[in-house]
């Protein structure tokens, strides 16, 4: 599974947990309707120093190098919500963000694991929720947010080239 498959799924797999759209951050879209979730990413890390286990593969003629690492990924997440009356209820948007910022950490942290697992990603780290709310014109905009790291497979290929005869010649001191 490559990158933007895991990173769509854990996008899917998050909004269907909290029951809220997650979006990708800094985008043209009309903003959602709260509450939400916008994240980035930071989707390759490669360890340092580590330069990946190797195999070659020969299919027939063709022979096929592989190069598989296991890099680290980075979201943060951020919940936005607002005060607001839904319905014939008044909701706080302080406390809906923190709700939902606590509900995603834990699900990264302990309620998703057969959902990674079956994936073959894993989670290094969950940071603490933290407030990220910023000031709008008229209101605050209550935000909380964490970041999440995890680890999955990343695999290249590439065709390799096959010396199948080589000729040798002695030269003037008998050496190959």
């Amino acid at each position: 599974m490559n990158f933007l498959e895991i990173r769509n799924r854990i996008v899917q797999g998050l909004s269907e947990n909290l029951g809220c759209p997650v979006v990708l951050n800094n985008q043209q879209n009309p903003e959602q309707d709260p509450p939400y979730v916008f994240y980035s990413v930071l989707p390759y890390n490669p360890e340092a120093g580590e330069l990946g286990n190797y195999r070659t593969e020969q299919d027939g003629d063709t022979y096929t190098e592989y190069r598989r690492e296991e890099p680290s990924c980075s979201f943060s997440f951020t919940v936005c919500s607002v005060d607001r009356e839904a319905g014939d209820e008044y909701i706080l948007g302080e406390d809906e963000a923190c709700f939902l910022a606590m509900k995603a950490a834990g699900w990264f942290d302990h309620v998703g694991y057969d959902f990674f697992a079956g994936m073959g990603v894993t989670v290094i780290d969950v940071s603490t929720v933290q407030d990220r709310s910023t000031l709008l014109v008229d209101e605050e905009a209550r935000r909380y947010g964490f970041d999440a790291r995890i680890r999955y497979a990343h695999e290249e290929a590439r065709k390799v080239s096959v010396i199948e005869n080589v000729v040798t010649k002695k030269g003037e001191n008998d050496e190959l």
